[in-house]
């Protein structure tokens, strides 16, 4: 997987993106990127030890897929920042961080819903699915 190519097309995909990072299934960070200008609120330990948390959260829902089906996303909202959660593959996840101060540019950008679309249209490899 070109870890470096996907970031960038996730964090290109809208300008409300903070930053964007690939991690495997135990949380260890395999790649990230970070928009411009922007200052991150948590330290590296303590963004390292949100991810490991995440990544154990999702064992967790993937021990249950065969009841409910496979995870597609999660979302965590905080006053700051909402983070979203994307499995990729079947060793991989990929945390996207969106401001709470959103930047919109245009009507089609910034809204999560819009995000998600977006983030799993990419991992599908198949820009003209459309998720509902």
């Amino acid at each position: 997987m070109d870890y470096e190519n996907l970031l960038k097309r996730i964090m290109d995909s809208d300008i409300n993106i903070r930053h964007s990072i690939i991690t495997d299934n135990e949380g260890n960070i395999l790649a990230t990127s970070h928009r411009e200008g922007v200052t991150n609120y948590l330290s590296p330990d303590e963004t390292a030890a949100s991810l490991k948390r995440a990544a154990s959260a999702w064992k967790g829902r993937k021990e249950l897929s065969p009841k409910i089906g496979r995870g597609l996303y999660a979302v965590a909202a905080f006053e700051k920042i909402t983070r979203m959660t994307f499995p990729a593959g079947d060793n991989n996840l990929i945390f996207v961080s969106l401001g709470s101060d959103t930047v919109r540019t245009d009507l089609h950008e910034g809204g999560q819903k819009q995000i998600v679309e977006h983030v799993l249209n990419i991992l599908s490899r198949d820009p003209t699915k459309q998720v509902t």
